[in-house]
């Protein structure tokens, strides 16, 4: 059993808050395991033999709430101090990524190297004091942590500033490369002029419930009608997710069907059929399957999870070869996979997608942070970034989708379709609380690491205007009442200047 102490100013914790806490084995992937804390120990029981990590959720200061984790560590009768563990595995990373970066050389005076000193020295003097004096051992754990956070997510910068330049450069950035997902009920003309005025291309949800309310019942007309209008404005679209087994998407008669596989197996590739079918004339980029691997709702084994997957792409290619077939992974840091054993994580699930030789194109990253729900607890730009550096030997391209508020989420903000559906109290922020100038910041600084990334091809903001019903309430870039938020000057300014260096390298040179 695994043991950690926390303290509270200086003080062993009364009472301690575990909040998005799990168990990380050796691969990288979530535990499954038992997370109780008492009289200010935390007692972490795994069900799985070997070295294991502990993530959970934390306040750090200036940084922000975030979830976080410690290094791999061995059971041991006296308990690690909890801080000092966060502070280890932070320290690691920030040596580990300037090393793999080849950024080891930076100048002493750089950000990087004054936090990175900084959370060093605050880490050996918490060391030398932990067994004496826990307490103020702590605080100098959390001083280093802060700093190793601040020093690691300005790496993260500074690299992708370094890659994005040499991107931008080279001509290396698509064309279309930053688009929005868009509200069905929303036909403002305002709103569409803003889309054509600010975005390169669109992406169009079909959910099933909206498509067939009524088995075999189908209603084209509020999706004919953004379709003809993004091709009418020459936007590209990418359309889906196809097949999302959230209830959300779901019609509520294909719920009879969920413990007959065969039956699902059989409806799913009708119902491909006809949407693509109807579609394939004026779409050609297909979001074809989202989060089979969560498995949060259907009753669906393994080997049937890759096999939906495996039919859904085939079917497209198959009424469409030429069409562009993604598929989507969320919640893609997979603390889900330590409570749901028919799951798989999601690192596993796109390796096995590769391995199996399944005909698709590349993937979609849905990565939403800032709802206390399940799977958007807020992490920092370092983890993010080395997320994505993740997906490099999978050898596909990578089709980003984010989204942060521009206020705190509050559970009565939350309309939840699913009773199983855990609402934590918290879900932590970046920096300071969610506010319309967080927002855009943290998106400026995501589009600055995701475009620096050569597998990243685009990125889309979840959706453009706060409405009802939305993944994640408040996370539009336009507020209800058709004002825009901060969030959308900022990709403004940021996709003028990739299209200004897009264009100098496509002119002739002066000398030529």
């Amino acid at each position: 059993m695994l043991k950690f102490q926390v303290f509270v100013d200086e003080q062993a914790a009364a009472d301690f808050p575990l909040l998005n806490a799990y168990l990380l084995g050796a691969d990288g992937n979530a535990m499954r395991g038992e997370i109780t804390v008492d009289k200010g120990i935390i007692y972490c029981q795994k069900r799985e033999s070997g070295v294991c990590a502990l993530a959970l959720q934390k306040p750090t200061g200036e940084c922000g709430t975030l979830t976080l984790q410690t290094c791999l560590l061995p059971e041991r009768e006296e308990p690690y101090l909890l801080s000092l563990e966060l502070a280890r595995h932070r320290l690691m990373m920030l040596y580990n990524k300037s090393e793999d970066w080849g950024m080891l050389d930076i100048k002493p005076d750089h950000p990087v190297s004054k936090r990175m000193d900084k959370a060093r020295s605050c880490f050996i003097e918490a060391l030398c004091l932990r067994k004496d004096h826990p307490g103020q051992a702590d605080t100098l754990a959390m001083q280093s942590l802060t700093a190793s956070i601040d020093g690691s997510e300005e790496l993260a910068i500074a690299h992708a500033d370094l890659l994005l330049t040499r991107r931008r450069t080279t001509g290396a950035i698509p064309r279309h490369v930053i688009g929005t997902g868009v509200a069905l009920d929303c036909k403002h003309q305002h709103l569409r002029d803003a889309i054509y005025t600010h975005f390169d291309f669109v992406s169009i949800p079909m959910p099933w419930k909206i498509l067939a309310p009524e088995e075999g019942d189908y209603h084209w007309d509020v999706l004919d009608e953004w379709v003809d209008w993004a091709r009418s404005r020459e936007l590209p679209i990418i359309a889906g997710p196809v097949i999302s087994f959230e209830p959300a998407s779901l019609p509520d008669w294909l719920f009879i069907w969920e413990h007959d596989y065969e039956t699902v197996r059989d409806l799913v590739y009708e119902h491909i059929e006809k949407v693509v079918g109807h579609f394939k004339d004026r779409i050609s980029s297909w979001n074809i399957v989202s989060g089979l691997h969560v498995n949060n709702h259907f009753t669906v084994a393994f080997d049937q999870l890759m096999d939906l997957t495996r039919l859904s792409a085939m079917a497209v290619k198959k009424i469409q070869p030429n069409a562009r077939v993604l598929v989507e992974i969320r919640e893609p840091f997979g603390e889900y996979y330590a409570t749901n054993q028919r799951s798989i994580p999601p690192m596993m699930y796109a390796d096995l997608l590769i391995q199996g030789g399944i005909n698709f194109d590349a993937f979609t990253l849905k990565m939403l942070m800032g709802q206390p729900v399940n799977g958007q607890h807020t992490r920092d730009l370092m983890q993010v970034s080395n997320l994505l550096d993740q997906f490099v030997p999978m050898g596909r391209p990578i089709n980003l989708v984010i989204g942060v508020p521009s206020s705190m989420v509050t559970e009565e903000m939350i309309s939840l379709t699913d009773s199983q559906q855990q609402v934590d109290s918290d879900c932590g922020y970046w920096r300071k609380q969610w506010t319309p100038g967080v927002q855009s910041t943290w998106l400026d600084a995501m589009m600055h690491i995701a475009l620096s990334k050569p597998f990243v091809e685009t990125i889309t903001w979840t959706t453009v205007i706060d409405h009802v019903d939305m993944d994640l309430p408040l996370s539009g870039l336009v507020q209800e009442s058709m004002q825009p938020k901060p969030a959308l000057k900022r990709l403004t300014m940021f996709r003028r200047n990739l299209a200004n260096v897009r264009t100098e390298n496509a002119s002739p040179s002066p000398t030529s």
